[in-house]
């Protein structure tokens, strides 16, 4: 994986923990549904600003704007024992630490969450099938047929909202290489359990020492 998709990566999963827990904070996001609509009006209103933030492929889909790619972070997510995906989706406690430990970060980045604040405050009180017919009824422009329509109107699977690219983007959210190494471990659950087995292996003298031939 190239750099700067390791970096849109963190920068993803990092602005969709934050999203979920301010999500719940204001309401509850009940289902998946709810979710993939809170991340394509954050990041609809990024593009809007011409800046970079969430980066995810959005295709219309059976219920509206929907991202493969939300889903599979999500799922991750889960596995690293920072959200609990049940209904309602919310961060665990290890989570909520998780986003504590950013608060720098987050802090450098305060006009970016801003945007995410903003569509959270509007959104996420509204009932799952509220927030979709809110959506159904916006205009958007779909590149793919050069028109302007409501996304009901668009046709199953064409894609509606395409990931922001930097040449576009007149800023983007700032992450540094330490700290895009530090999260990327953090966020990676092999490379935890990998070094929580060392730590047991060590802790219960299982540890081997490397010898020179």
């Amino acid at each position: 994986m190239s750099e700067a998709n390791i970096q849109e990566r963190v920068v993803n999963n990092l602005l969709l923990l934050y999203l979920i827990r301010q999500a719940n904070q204001k309401g509850k996001i009940e289902d998946n549904l709810k979710l993939q609509k809170l991340v394509f009006l954050s990041q609809k209103k990024f593009l809007n600003r011409k800046v970079k933030a969430f980066g995810y492929n959005f295709f219309r889909w059976h219920q509206g704007p929907f991202s493969a790619e939300v889903n599979n972070d999500l799922t991750a997510l889960d596995s690293r024992g920072l959200v609990k995906r049940r209904w309602p989706i919310e961060l665990t406690n290890e989570g909520k630490e998780f986003l504590e430990e950013c608060k720098e970060l987050l802090e450098i980045n305060k006009r970016f969450l801003e945007v995410v604040d903003d569509i959270v405050s509007e959104f996420a009180d509204l009932t799952p099938d509220q927030i979709k017919d809110h959506v159904y009824k916006m205009k958007i422009f779909v590149p793919r047929l050069r028109q302007v329509m409501t996304v009901e109107e668009v046709p199953p699977r064409t894609l509606i909202l395409f990931k922001p690219s930097d040449k576009r983007s007149k800023a983007k959210f700032s992450i540094d290489e330490t700290w895009c190494a530090t999260l990327e471990l953090a966020l990676d659950q092999e490379a935890v359990e990998s070094l929580k087995q060392s730590y047991d292996d060590a802790v219960e003298g299982r540890a081997y020492e490397f010898r020179t031939l």
